[in-house]
């Protein structure tokens, strides 16, 4: 065990900085009345940005790897990439669609930082009760910017769905946790640190108390049967919330179920390990139908990509299941790999999507639906463009960066013997396509008056192009190195 002597406080530079510009503007909103509290907004900005640069500076020199504070913090540089920049795209978000309905923009950056700064102590963390403390951390935030708009039935009653339906979840999650503690004492270990897993499959009271951690963790990704809350989260919540839950959120619960599973040796114990991928290979499918024919009915833009992020959530797990199906070898490499590349590959269709919900000018967007996309082909060059490679990217069609994810994913299936999985797969792929091109097919109609005005706001267009053409790029670049 480290002593205190042995912290090295410099592996949490981006949690530090998250935290601190979180204070700096909260601090500045409170002394700067009027216009000038702008400039508190811009400070915590500022702080997302030098985030993003010091989690890139240490994935690059590996400054973060290794094992920190006694055990429990390990190194996840990458994931710290990638939500400080989902941290970066909802902040830039932010400056359009809060200033709609609340002038209170500084205090919802501080918030998504310090959200922002727990969902990376969470994926980093080595120990179950470490884990609590963080996703709580985050859990809380992600409460107050669902139900930031209080003038908004729909964004109160996402506030209220959210809170019930993570605190269900993490009271399983601590349950769980205090089952695998119990199973330690029984078992004279510390079977809360995720190195000692592999240790204490043989005891029932741990298998029972992971199965609660991982059901916690499936709410939070709304995979089946735990996806019901989803939806409506999404359709009430601010759209920038809404963005960060689909994206950041949902990473974070497969990285950390990513991680749990690949820190398993199943070799002692190879009934336990084929019980585990069967289960998460038969969530995995459900997840993937429910959430592709769940989105087939969807007339409204929120909603259904609520739905697809159900979907998505079920190929990810696809991964998963194939990990724990051949618990060592190289595998896991290609796996990890092919989870970022996907996942990154999402994020930018998701958030370039949602840039576009964002431009709706009406107070709420709530009840935004595919048929106000009508005549946007002849009315708006960018949006229809952000529509038609990020739709297609979703839906996984050629050469965008979805559809190399998707077939990374299919390979891993392969190596994995996971035949009837990758089936599902494309079944769901096929379904999809037929939702997200009914919004595509809304743009190309004739507009009959009564639709939503859509106008760009600040970064919303050229932030949508952008991600747009990383979405077009990032598949064939990215790919082909790999």
């Amino acid at each position: 065990m480290e002593t205190i002597s042995t912290f090295e406080w410099n592996s949490m530079c981006a949690e530090t900085v998250l935290a601190l510009s979180a204070l700096a503007g909260l601090t500045l909103s409170a002394l700067l009345p009027g216009r000038a509290s702008k400039f508190a907004a811009w400070a915590v900005m500022a702080g997302l940005v030098a985030a993003l640069v010091s989690a890139i500076f240490q994935l690059s020199s590996g400054a973060a790897s290794g094992v920190f504070f006694g055990g429990m913090l390990g190194s996840s540089s990458s994931f710290g990439v990638f939500a400080s920049a989902c941290a970066l795209l909802t902040g830039l978000m932010c400056f359009s669609s809060v200033s709609k309905v609340s002038s209170k923009r500084a205090e919802f950056l501080s918030v998504l930082s310090i959200c922002t700064a727990g969902l990376i102590l969470f994926v980093r963390s080595n120990n179950l009760m470490f884990s609590f403390v963080a996703l709580e951390c985050a859990t809380v935030c992600l409460y107050v910017m669902a139900a930031w708009n209080k003038d908004s039935p729909a964004c109160a009653e996402a506030g209220v769905k959210y809170l019930v339906a993570s605190g269900v979840s993490g009271a399983l999650f601590l349950l769980g946790t205090a089952f695998v503690y119990g199973a330690g004492l029984k078992l004279e270990i510390s079977a809360l640190r995720f190195e000692d897993f592999s240790a204490a499959l043989g005891n029932p009271i741990f298998l029972a108390g992971m199965s609660l951690v991982c059901a916690g963790v499936l709410f939070k990704v709304a995979a089946f049967p735990f996806q019901f809350w989803s939806p409506d989260v999404y359709q009430g919540a601010p759209t920038p919330a809404a963005a960060f839950f689909a994206v950041a959120s949902k990473a974070a619960g497969m990285l950390f179920l990513f991680k749990i599973c690949s820190s398993i040796d199943f070799s002692l114990y190879p009934h336990a390990g084929s019980r585990a991928e069967l289960a998460v290979s038969v969530v995995a499918a459900a997840t993937i139908i429910m959430g592709n024919l769940g989105g087939i009915t969807q007339i409204n833009a929120k909603r259904l990509l609520a739905f697809s992020g159900i979907a998505n959530a079920g190929y990810l797990l696809v991964l998963i299941a194939a990990v724990l199906k051949f618990p060592s070898g190289d595998l896991h490499g290609l796996a990890e790999v092919s989870l970022y590349f996907y996942l990154t590959a999402y994020m930018f269709a998701n958030y370039s999507l949602f840039y576009v919900v964002g431009q709706d000018t009406c107070r709420d967007d709530y009840l935004q639906s595919l048929s106000d996309y009508r005549g946007i082909f002849r009315k708006n060059a960018i949006e229809e463009s952000a529509l038609t490679i990020n739709l297609a990217s979703l839906a996984g069609v050629p050469p965008t960066a979805g559809f190399f994810g998707k077939l990374l994913i299919l390979i891993v299936a392969w190596y994995a013997q996971l035949y009837w999985l990758m089936a599902v797969m494309v079944f769901g792929s096929a379904v999809s396509v037929y939702y997200y091109f009914a919004w595509l097919r809304a743009t190309y109609s004739e507009a009959e008056g009564g639709e939503r005005k859509f106008a760009p706001f600040g970064a919303l267009a050229p932030t949508s192009v952008a991600l747009s053409a990383a979405t077009m790029l990032f598949g064939l670049v990215l790919f082909f190195m790999i």
